[in-house]
């Protein structure tokens, strides 16, 4: 989405936007977008295994339409900071009162079909071939960094008739679980469950 067509969504929900919740406002942008046959990238996680420079670095972007799965660019598994919760920038502007479109980077602006034609290995999964996706509290995998503060990975499973795929959350760059767990149950129009053990 470019910044004129964010305009345009504004403009068109402006009186509306002032009477509604957070969760109302990003689910009016998804329903504008469907509409406007625009896909927009409304989450994007971080998702790597430990054990190794070159394992699993991957991003989850969550649009309207689809899940996309990308390969890191190699300076991306250091100078990855993430989004605020994992949401993207657009999505993000609709109820932050800080954040002003001139101060959104074009580095930041994710299109999703650029996404796939970066990488061979990139893929997607329609949401129409979800069968669920369970978000897991990450209780076992707890360590203790140099500075004595606490690490935690959160784990994500999307299922699907054919094929079972399973990422690792990092929360230091997605947000606590509850904030992921909220907003996947929020954007997705599929079964998204919790499980806390």
């Amino acid at each position: 989405m470019k910044p004129t067509e964010f305009e345009q969504f504004l403009k068109f929900a402006e009186d509306q936007l002032s009477n509604m919740s957070d969760s109302q406002k990003i689910q009016a942008f998804t329903s504008w977008c469907k509409k406007n046959n625009t896909e927009e990238v409304i989450l994007r996680l971080s998702s790597e295994d430990k054990g190794g420079w070159g394992r699993n670095f991957f991003f989850l972007d969550f649009t309207t339409s689809r899940i996309i799965v990308s390969k890191k660019r190699f300076l991306r598994k250091f100078l990855d900071l993430g989004y605020v919760a994992g949401m993207a920038p657009f999505p993000y502007m609709i109820f932050s009162k800080k954040l002003k479109l001139s101060n959104i980077r074009k580095q930041a602006l994710i299109n999703p079909s650029d996404i796939l034609d970066n990488n061979s290995s990139n893929f997607f999964i329609s949401y129409s071939d979800i069968q669920e996706i369970v978000i897991r509290k990450g209780t076992e995998n707890i360590v203790r960094n140099m500075l004595g503060t606490m690490i935690t990975s959160n784990f994500l499973t999307v299922k699907t008739a054919r094929k079972t795929y399973n990422y690792v959350l990092p929360a230091n760059k997605n947000g606590t679980f509850e904030e992921i767990y909220y907003w996947l149950s929020i954007v997705l129009p599929v079964k998204v469950s919790a499980n806390y053990n």
